[in-house]
């Protein structure tokens, strides 16, 4: 049996986790072809990644959507309101995250709905 050192196993699982995000930016490129033109979206995403699974994130539909949020929206996971929505005790972060997505979503139709009318 391969026997790691902590160290051989936390690169393998890093590079496992770029590869995981990788391919996840391919997948929003393909979506959206003009974020093939930013520099920064593989390290941003890789970031993003990061704070996701620290924050608690386990599930891949909530990591991907998390992942196109920062494809979209640099830093939103930053922005003050929404940290502390995330961080905030109770809920699972993740059920918290899907809560912010549905209203984020409802607040874009609203708004579009708003516009056709004008």
């Amino acid at each position: 049996m391969l026997e790691l050192t902590e160290s051989q196993w936390a690169a393998l699982c890093a590079s496992d986790e770029r590869n995981y995000v990788a391919t996840l930016r391919e997948d929003l490129v393909l979506n959206d072809p003009k974020l093939a033109n930013d520099p920064t979206l593989l390290d941003r995403l890789v970031a993003a990644y990061q704070e996701a699974k620290s924050l608690g994130f386990r599930q891949d539909k909530e990591l991907a959507e998390f992942l196109d949020m920062e494809a979209h929206g640099p830093g939103f996971y930053k922005t003050p309101a929404i940290a502390a929505w995330l961080r905030k005790p109770g809920a699972p972060v993740e059920d918290r995250f899907d809560d912010m997505v549905s209203v984020a979503k409802k607040v874009a139709r609203d708004k579009q709905a708003q516009q056709e009318k004008e």
